[in-house]
């Protein structure tokens, strides 16, 4: 499932790096003015959609659906090391990100209560839970 996520997520950073505009409106933190706080370069769009990918890969060879030429402990940290990324996110930077965040009225804000943290939080677990055994 973790795989079929980070696919969608990736194909959703693609259409977004080649212009496209759906859901784009409330995925960057905005702040108390409600203009956004950065704005993703097509570069960085299409990083993050790699990295998407590559957590895939991960999860995809992690249970051997697809065999990566790599050693079956380097799999199982990168599980580890992928749960934490979003453990780390779902906490968030304190101010407009997260769990902690101080500023919780913009739409990014709700977004980020109702869907992106909670989604961050469930792939934390469920990769602490892969990297134990179950």
């Amino acid at each position: 499932m973790n795989a079929i996520i980070f696919i969608a997520l990736a194909l959703l950073h693609v259409y977004w790096a080649f212009g496209g505009i759906w859901g784009k409106d409330v995925v960057v933190p905005t702040g108390a003015s409600g203009q956004k706080l950065f704005f993703p370069s097509v570069l960085s769009t299409l990083i993050v959609a790699i990295g998407l990918l590559i957590f895939a890969l991960v999860n995809l060879s992690i249970k051997y659906l697809l065999v990566l030429p790599l050693n079956p402990l380097f799999l199982q940290y990168g599980i580890l090391v992928t749960g934490l990324i979003f453990l780390i996110r779902a906490i968030g930077d304190f101010n407009y990100v997260g769990l902690l965040k101080k500023h919780k009225t913009s739409d990014f804000a709700r977004q980020d209560r109702l869907f992106y943290t909670p989604l961050c939080l469930t792939l934390f677990i469920t990769h602490l839970l892969i990297f134990i055994g179950f």
